[in-house]
């Protein structure tokens, strides 16, 4: 009998059966993640909030030792996606998320290793929720900032989440 992980967690998120340490285990080896050097570094158990390590190296910086802006994005685009489904599972609707636009702000180049913070709100969670129920998807702006070493803010990141209920799930074939 052959053990695949990717497949071991993959089940477990589509059942909504995924702690936050298994979560951050399976974001951890995700490909570009390792690639571009990003580690969750911590999840609440209510999946609200996370902290995520970017590490500065020679493989996401340029010459000037300045991180790249794609993987300053990657990181900052990849917890929201994975957490709002979890987290609407457990009100019982199943759903998918992406990313439908994303608004960055440089505010300092990063030039040690960042610390990315993702804080979802009860607010953010009930106005996901009811949309889910009314219209069976949701849009709204959530916000990520990412810090040096010295605590300065040097990113900020804007994300319209999108968040719809998985169509061939629903019982309802009468949906819009």
């Amino acid at each position: 009998m052959s053990l695949n992980p990717y497949k071991y967690y993959a089940k477990k998120y589509r059942d909504g059966n995924l702690n936050s340490q298994q979560l951050a285990k399976m974001m951890n080896k995700w490909p570009p993640a390792i690639s571009n050097r990003i580690k969750i570094v911590g999840i609440t158990d209510d999946f609200m909030n996370a902290k995520m390590m970017i590490t500065r190296s020679w493989l996401n910086s340029a010459q000037d030792q300045i991180m790249f802006g794609g993987t300053t994005y990657s990181g900052m685009d990849m917890y929201y996606g994975m957490a709002l489904p979890l987290i609407m599972k457990k009100w019982g609707i199943d759903s998918y998320a992406f990313t439908k636009e994303g608004k960055i702000e440089y505010i300092k180049p990063v030039t040690t290793d960042l610390t990315v913070l993702f804080k979802l709100t009860d607010k953010t969670i009930e106005d996901y929720k009811n949309g889910l129920e009314k219209r069976k998807k949701h849009e709204e702006w959530l916000t990520v900032e990412g810090y040096n070493e010295e605590k300065e803010l040097c990113v900020r990141t804007e994300l319209l989440m999108y968040l719809r209920t998985w169509p061939r799930r629903q019982k309802d074939e009468n949906r819009d």
